[in-house]
């Protein structure tokens, strides 16, 4: 999986196949699907690897980070 973050725009490749092609504002949510606004994403700060749930074991391999520029 690569996620690249690049000024407003988001994109995730899943196995050489983009899946997501996202620009701030743009609703991301479909239809009848469940989830929060959760407001613009901040230009600065951490990033977070996620989990699940409590009692989820979940494993990360070969997490790098590089600059667009």
């Amino acid at each position: 999986m690569e996620i690249t973050l690049d000024g407003d725009r988001t994109t995730v490749t899943i196995n050489g196949v983009e899946v997501t092609d996202y620009r701030e504002g743009q609703a991301c949510l479909q239809e009848g699907s469940l989830g929060a606004d959760r407001g613009p994403r901040p230009r600065i700060g951490y990033i977070g690897l996620q989990n699940h749930g409590d009692k989820d074991t979940v494993f990360f391999r070969e997490v790098s980070v590089r600059s667009l520029r």
